[in-house]
């Protein structure tokens, strides 16, 4: 178990270091094609959706063949599918690369804190998710910050190239990382009506952060003139940024318990988007920009913790998968709207709509985990999925 958990984490260096690299150069290797913001938001949402779609059958699979061997093939994915974008120079090329990609991190994000709870038994769940998510966050961070001072020195396409490479180690690596899986023998694969409702708040979630972040770096490119350098820094210590707000997770649980850090972190999250509108220098956008990352950090370990407690262990992955699934055909969403609106040069629809999104999103999830309690006080067993 040791030795997996040594391997597990070697991985996770080298996938989430060249996943920074790829994040921060795709963008600007899009730009550079000449194809616009609307269809990059097109590309963006391809990733998304495909992503979205294959969480459904990633998650109920995994379930049945083991969450260990999905978690392999889906790093894989990633890897390919970042090298097949690398590699082409057209949108048709690009559409069907990202969506490749979107299918392996959907395979792999369905996954991953399976295989972890399993690998560290006996842990407090929100403590070990939101650890772990400040863990890869902080490495993707870190291939952000070494990706502006590539693409000054090789290049878009060759940051592009060995961005791929290096994440690319990470699946070679995890043929090594042995875990126990906890099979489902019965049951079918559709899910159940309280992760159905799960999935309905990820989508409202996710349409929020995808009317905005993939379009982070161009807005500061395009829209306050910022270099490739600074660009790298500011998305870099973003990322940090998420790290930290996923580190604080569990002291803002003990000092405010779990649904007062909720109402805080999206009452934050939604006053800093509105500001965006409002915010007319660099800095301005820069500090609002930074605030969110950290607020909108905090929920995901908190509200996956808590659907781990009405969710039996053998649908765990179809639980994760759900969740991926409302995330990605929200960010599918909020890209392809995003995009259109930044095209129609309308900067504040996209952050008065996120904001919207995000209200919409808190609201949803009280009304889910009220239904939850009131099913659990019941005496309902919650598995993830109808029996035959």
């Amino acid at each position: 178990m040791k030795k997996a958990i040594v391997f597990y984490f070697i991985s996770e260096f080298f996938l989430s270091f060249g996943i920074g690299i790829v994040q921060y150069a795709q963008p600007f290797f899009y730009a550079a094609g000449h194809i616009g913001d609307e269809k990059i938001g097109y590309l963006f949402a391809a990733n998304a959706f495909f992503g979205g779609c294959a969480a459904l059958v990633a998650g109920p699979v995994a379930d049945r063949i083991g969450a260990s061997r999905m978690f392999k093939a889906g790093t894989l994915f990633i890897g390919l599918g970042d090298l097949g974008v690398a590699s082409g120079h057209t949108f048709g090329v690009w559409l069907i690369t990202s969506a490749i990609a979107g299918i392996g991190g959907s395979m792999l994000t369905s996954t991953e804190n399976v295989v972890l709870s399993s690998l560290l038994v006996g842990r407090d769940r929100a403590h070990l998710i939101s650890r772990f998510t400040a863990a890869y966050m902080f490495l993707i961070g870190a291939g952000i910050v070494c990706a502006g001072f590539m693409v000054a020195a090789f290049g878009l396409a060759s940051t592009m190239w060995m961005g791929s490479l290096i994440a690319l180690v990470a699946p070679v690596i995890r043929i090594f990382v042995k875990a126990p899986d906890a099979r489902r023998e019965k049951g079918t694969m559709w899910p159940s009506r309280p992760l159905l409702l799960m999935a309905g708040y990820a989508i409202l979630f996710g349409i929020a952060g995808g009317l905005f972040n993939p379009f982070v770096t161009l807005i500061l490119n395009e829209h306050y003139g910022a270099t490739n350098r600074t660009t790298a820094i500011v998305y870099a210590v973003s990322i940090f940024m998420i790290s930290l707000g996923a580190f604080l997770v569990r002291p803002l649980i003990e000092r405010l318990r779990q649904q007062a850090t909720l109402l805080l972190a999206f009452v934050f999250s939604v006053i800093s988007t509105l500001l965006f509108v409002i915010a007319t220098t660099t800095a301005a956008f820069v500090v609002l920009y930074f605030v969110v990352t950290v607020t909108t950090a905090v929920p995901p370990p908190i509200i996956d913790a808590m659907f781990l407690d009405f969710v039996h262990a053998s649908a765990f992955s179809q639980m994760f998968g759900m969740r991926v699934f409302g995330i990605r055909l929200g960010n599918a969403i909020g890209s392809a709207l995003g995009g259109g609106l930044l095209k129609r040069d309308a900067y504040n629809w996209v952050m008065c709509l996120a904001a919207i999104f995000f209200v919409m999103s808190y609201i949803y999830l009280r009304i889910v985990r009220r239904l939850l309690r009131n099913r659990a006080a019941a005496g309902d067993v919650i598995h993830g999925a109808t029996s035959d």
